[in-house]
């Protein structure tokens, strides 16, 4: 064994990540309701080359063929959402066909000795759920529905989470209009939606606790290390700010420290908001689930962005062919500065992957994908490195098992370890998937036999 060999605890969970919309397929299959994100794929203009979600990876009617691959790989764990719409065919009203998928998912899981991971939310809303996530209404809806879930699946399923990265519904959707419902520049409607999810999320947890089920509870964050542009005043001051903006809005209120000034500045007091709404909010967690891709680079530039945030890398900077930046080191640097600032006891890599384009690679250059061995190898390195320093991380997810519809992207990026030719839907390891096996058999991998020259891009 290699002097660079890097090893993980022999509990470790290795696993990789998918979600309901970009993978099922069959959106309204068996009496499922119509989505918000189902009703943006139909809207002309809204998602790249006009694709939708119909097929997606036809994981719907091919979910025992993927489990099985899940088990060939070793995975020891899966993240999966459920779809709200799915379930759910209007206020209380359970839909047995979409819940049963659900259940038949988790009982092949189980027989194939993988754990399930599930989250309740990955950013689909049922068109019936009037107002969506302006409507403080929805919050109690989203409620029912997780009781629903709860004690059909409950006691099977050891990990749930409440919400994946409900900033991007909140600013992506609110504030910068790649995302349903496609509003820009909307500060009262961002305040008042981010209000609202962190609302349904305490209600959701609360409502775990009291049916007392054997497992844990957490929620998913993407999170940034937050790295100044530059080091004068007003780019140090303004990292602060997003560092506020971007997590302390939804890791504040639900721990206890309340929201952030900046919030309050930026957006206004949501309307309806109650001073013991932060009682609902404020639920103990069993594990924060960190998404996490680059670091964002801070430089005040008032209109750039909603967030008046330009994040453009310096000159040199590695990129995936989504021209994210590749700084494996700020994972290491986030996740400590988690555990300083929250103090969470247990702590997921839920989401980490590496992003290549049918319009910048051919097939072999997809299914060889030097650059993504390249790309979880560095970070995975930065994770031990963090528990080695005391940072309580307990498993990692590869994003994504399967390449997928990637949201108003459409297919043209893959983040998958599997290839999925979406014509035939047939999967096909790609180099990552088989790099990926062999750390799990061994527990973790030889630093030095990464690639020594992964094909990133270059930021010019």
């Amino acid at each position: 064994m290699s002097s660079q060999f890097i090893s993980f605890p022999q509990d470790f969970l290795w696993g990789a990540a998918t979600s309901s919309f970009q993978i099922e397929g069959s959106p309204l299959a068996d009496g499922a309701s119509s989505s918000d994100w189902y009703r943006f794929t139909k809207t002309p203009g809204r998602i790249a080359n006009g694709d939708d979600a119909d097929v997606a990876c036809d994981h719907y009617h091919r979910y025992k063929e993927d489990v099985a691959l899940m088990k060939d790989l070793g995975l020891k764990t899966y993240r999966f959402s459920l779809s709200w719409s799915r379930v759910m065919a209007g206020p209380k009203q359970v839909n047995a066909k979409g819940l049963d998928f659900y259940r038949r998912l988790v009982d092949e899981l189980l027989a194939a000795s993988i754990i399930p991971n599930a989250t309740l939310f990955h950013w689909e809303v049922p068109d019936w759920a009037e107002g969506n996530w302006e409507n403080r209404g929805t919050a109690y809806a989203f409620r029912d529905y997780a009781e629903v879930v709860f004690k059909a699946l409950g006691k099977d399923v050891p990990f749930w989470s409440t919400f994946n990265e409900p900033i991007c519904v909140s600013e992506l959707g609110r504030l910068m209009g790649v995302f349903p419902p496609g509003g820009q520049g909307d500060k009262k409607a961002y305040g008042l939606v981010a209000h609202h999810l962190n609302l349904a999320h305490g209600l959701a947890v609360a409502a775990y606790r009291q049916m007392n089920l054997p497992g844990e509870i957490g929620w998913v964050h993407a999170l940034h290390y937050m790295v100044p542009a530059t080091d004068g005043k007003k780019d140090v001051e303004h990292a602060k700010w997003m560092q506020d903006m971007q997590h302390a809005v939804y890791l504040g209120p639900t721990t206890g420290k309340g929201y952030p000034k900046a919030f309050f500045d930026y957006a206004g007091k949501p309307e309806g908001y109650k001073d013991e709404d932060l009682k609902l909010i404020h639920q103990p967690i069993d594990f924060l689930g960190v998404n996490n891709y680059f670091p964002t680079y801070c430089r005040y530039t008032p209109g750039f962005d909603p967030l008046n945030n330009d994040r453009t890398p310096p000159a040199g900077s590695p990129l995936n062919d989504l021209d994210w930046p590749i700084v494996p080191q700020s994972l290491y640097d986030l996740i400590m500065y988690i555990c300083k600032d929250y103090g969470y006891k247990k702590m997921l890599v839920t989401e980490n992957g590496f992003a290549t384009r049918d319009s910048l690679r051919n097939l072999d250059q997809t299914i060889h994908d030097d650059a993504r061995v390249h790309y979880i190898g560095s970070h995975l390195e930065a994770v031990n490195r963090a528990m080695r320093a005391g940072a309580p991380v307990r498993g990692y997810y590869a994003w994504s098992l399967l390449d997928n519809f990637e949201w108003a992207y459409g297919y043209d990026p893959r983040f998958g370890i599997v290839h999925v030719d979406y014509k035939t839907q047939k999967r096909t390891l790609k180099d990552s998937a088989k790099w990926y096996k062999g750390v799990i058999a061994q527990g973790g991998f030889d630093l030095g036999a990464l690639p020594k020259n992964p094909s990133y891009r270059y930021k010019k």
